[in-house]
């Protein structure tokens, strides 16, 4: 606790994905994020998981956790259903709403970024431009390059490099 209330850091969000090995090409190969941690575990031994239409009381998945520079802060997690395969999802993943995903990622290179988004199975939504973002420490706008895409699962991101 900090001043009496309860303090917290996101440290992970965690995507279920299609296609590990896609998803993973995808995180790192356009924003250079790198392997934390992967396994292969059994559903059967994670208490109350929710997943799919009926709660699973077994079954498989492939788990990586990739990270950027901050290695404890700000990872992205994938999960991959190998037993059983999650069904297609109900809504419409290429319009923004209830249940929908937006992840904010931070850059280096925002026009290197954008340029391996398509190749890799993504969609790059809109070209690279500048524009203003929150990005200081107050919550303030700072000037920058900025995208949008989607991953190759539909999952909206956004990234901007500080300029």
């Amino acid at each position: 606790m900090v001043n009496g209330k309860v303090s917290s850091v996101v440290r992970r969000s965690t995507l279920f994905v299609r296609d590990m090995k896609k998803s993973r090409a995808f995180y790192e190969g356009a924003f250079g994020l790198t392997l934390y941690h992967a396994q292969e575990f059994d559903l059967a031994k994670v208490a109350l998981v929710p997943i799919g239409p009926t709660q699973l009381t077994g079954g498989r998945a492939h788990f990586a956790i990739l990270r950027g520079e901050n290695p404890l802060v700000g990872m992205i997690g994938l999960m991959e259903m190998i037993e059983p395969r999650l069904p297609e999802p109900a809504h419409d993943v290429r319009r923004l709403g209830i249940g929908s995903v937006a992840l904010v990622l931070s850059t280096s290179d925002a026009d290197a970024a954008a340029a391996r988004i398509e190749p890799l199975g993504g969609r790059l939504l809109g070209p690279v431009t500048t524009a203003r973002n929150i990005g200081d420490e107050a919550g303030g706008f700072v000037p920058a390059k900025y995208f949008l895409s989607q991953d190759p699962d539909g999952y909206y991101v956004e990234a901007f490099q500080q300029l």
